[in-house]
């Protein structure tokens, strides 16, 4: 493996490739075994106590799972190599479908997560860090350390009962309206219906996963000591200048990588957010999978997610590496 050489490609950047891929058939070979090794009958949800035995053994005979684990494992590998996922074992939906569907749901609470947590960071992480040890810095560091240590389900249903249920400014479940379900109510209402949906499970999202106040104002405190900081502030320049264009620009680089790696485990956070706020994105189908042990859905979903972390941490090197020439992995 190591003999293979890609002509005009880094040699570091090869043994990522290498490195990504033995990650990869790892993460398929324990996104087949995770599911099977999980506690219960997967007939459960699928017969009543009033039908006989014969009914569970038909279904699961039907689903394939009467074979060996080893010829399990082998049609699981030719499907998921000629990207054929199945059906839902409960559902009977195609999962490429149901992937289709939720993605783009999730996508519209990571994306808004992500840019509004980096935003709020960087702002406070400059503030913390431009005087660190004043009260604005014991505040915010504060803070932060308290909300990033509150459990996710926790924030989650304080902020649901708090807006949604006690002052009605939110609805308290779904993605639109039920009233406005298969209606033309015009392309503005909806898309302002649907805001009105997200507000609540992106803000939770964004305050609970995001403290990149912490990341920036650390980074601040460390760049402001460099020596063209001082000569910065000794040649007269605004405390604006000084602080955004000279010392949080440079102070950026490792908040963009906590962002990066933050974005990949964000996705943990979706299930318990998109449960607690009954949003029908990619985190509540996992839950329901789960719950349900429809394997299809499950191995689908998890491979999803490992290919797109995977491919984040590789992104990331490649462009760190880019951005700062000081970084060299060889």
């Amino acid at each position: 493996m190591t003999s293979i050489r890609i002509p005009g490609v880094p040699g570091w950047v090869q043994r990522r490739i290498v490195f990504s891929i033995v990650v990869i058939l790892a993460a398929i070979a324990l996104n087949f075994l995770i599911p099977r090794l999980m506690p219960g009958d997967i007939t459960f949800y699928m017969t009543s106590s009033t039908q006989p035995p014969s009914v569970a053994e038909g279904i699961i005979r039907r689903l394939g799972l009467d074979k060996p684990m080893i010829t399990q494992f082998w049609i699981y590998l030719k499907d998921t190599f000629t990207f054929q996922y199945g059906n839902s074992f409960v559902s009977g939906d195609p999962v490429i479908s149901m992937i289709k569907e939720r993605l783009p749901r999730t996508m519209l609470l990571l994306i808004p997560a992500q840019i509004i947590s980096l935003i709020i960071g960087y702002f406070l992480g400059v503030i913390a860090g431009w005087k660190a040890g004043g009260t604005k810095d014991s505040f915010i560091t504060g803070s932060s350390l308290i909300i990033w240590a509150m459990p996710m389900f926790w924030v989650g249903m304080v902020v649901l009962y708090i807006f949604a249920y006690l002052l009605g400014w939110f609805p308290l479940s779904g993605f639109m309206d039920v009233d406005n379900v298969g209606k033309s109510i015009g392309f503005f209402p909806t898309i302002a219906d649907r805001i009105n949906h997200i507000i609540l499970p992106t803000l939770t999202l964004a305050t609970k996963y995001g403290a990149y106040e912490l990341v920036m104002r650390n980074t601040m405190t460390i760049t402001l000591k460099q020596n063209y900081i001082i000569t910065a502030k000794a040649k007269g320049l605004s405390e604006f200048r000084v602080k955004h264009r000279h010392a949080a620009r440079n102070a950026m680089m490792p908040t963009i990588t906590a962002a990066a790696m933050r974005f990949a485990t964000m996705i943990a956070g979706l299930i318990f957010i998109e449960t607690i706020f009954s949003y029908p994105g990619m985190g509540k189908m996992i839950f329901d999978a789960v719950q349900r042990q429809d394997y299809p859905v499950i191995q689908a979903s998890f491979l999803f997610f490992a290919l797109v972390t995977i491919a984040t941490i590789f992104v990331l090197d490649v462009v760190y590496a880019r951005l700062d020439p000081r970084v060299r992995y060889d």
